[in-house]
């Protein structure tokens, strides 16, 4: 039996009643969204959150619409080997709402990837969700430092962008 399953099964037994929300893409977020709104008598709230969400995001994709923009994700830093967001992840999803085509959309989930191949895909972001612990070069500025990736167009325009984990990596409502 899975960790959370042992879990779910411990507070249950403990009289605990648990309702698990596994939202992988932002139709399950919408579906959690509803179901904690039924859960908690917010049916309302909950519809009105989710026409915001899907306001907000058709206003993003139309703003967006043929940029023509590449974005690569890069998920851990070189030291741990580089690893980034392919096709199906969370991340690919947000990029395809933005109008920005993945780098690495040819690559099924999370995948390692070489330096050489992002420098050959030259993108026109880079997305790091790298934690930075206030020694030393920041994630971006490690990022642009870095042998050889002085000519790819995300380095040469400042689009090198580091954003907290959350915002990013996980749908959640």
């Amino acid at each position: 039996m899975a960790q959370t399953e042992q879990q779910v099964a411990q507070l249950e037994a403990a009289g605990i009643t648990v309702v698990v929300s596994e939202a992988t893409d932002i139709e399950g977020v919408y579906t959690a969204i509803e179901m904690i709104g039924a859960l908690v008598g917010r049916d309302a709230e909950a519809e009105t959150l989710i026409a915001g969400m899907q306001n907000d995001f058709a206003e993003l994709s139309a703003q967006a619409a043929g940029s023509g923009k590449s974005v690569y994700f890069e998920v851990s830093p070189l030291q741990y080997g580089l690893w980034t967001a392919g096709k199906g992840t969370f991340m690919d999803e947000v990029a395809q709402i933005l109008g920005l085509t993945n780098c690495f959309d040819d690559v099924d989930g999370w995948a390692e990837v070489s330096q050489e191949q992002v420098i050959a895909r030259d993108p026109d972001y880079i997305v790091t969700i790298s934690m930075y612990y206030g020694e030393g070069l920041t994630p971006a500025e490690e990022i642009c430092a870095r042998e050889g990736w002085q000519d790819i167009d995300a380095v040469k325009n400042g689009a090198v962008l580091n954003l907290p984990d959350n915002q990013l990596t996980r749908p959640g409502p």
